[in-house]
């Protein structure tokens, strides 16, 4: 069945207030990533991962955040694997080690 019609379809605009709270999530996760990195109390090896995940813009920079934030050591949840699976060939632990040095 052929549908005609003369309408043309209007592209929308996002809204202001759904791209400011999406760039301010983003700031304030950037923010406290940074913090994580300048926080010499956590081990070398979360704070190397973290600067990297936010220098390549990784998705699982969120996680990784939260990770830490609840007092966890990034590389002793990548070897139970919980978080495996939303990882990279980046994530290696070869690539950790680089990182850290």
């Amino acid at each position: 069945m052929d549908c005609h019609s003369s309408a043309t379809a209007r592209s929308e605009a996002p809204h202001a207030t759904e791209t400011n709270s999406t760039r301010t999530i983003s700031d304030a996760l950037k923010r406290r990533a940074q913090s994580v990195i300048n926080d010499r109390s956590i081990d070398r090896e979360s704070r190397a991962l973290v600067r990297y995940a936010l220098e390549i813009n990784d998705p699982c920079l969120a996680q990784l955040v939260r990770l830490v934030d609840a007092g966890e050591s990034i590389v002793a949840a990548l070897e139970r694997s919980e978080i495996a699976e939303t990882i990279e060939e980046d994530w290696s632990p070869e690539r950790i080690e680089t990182l850290a040095e």
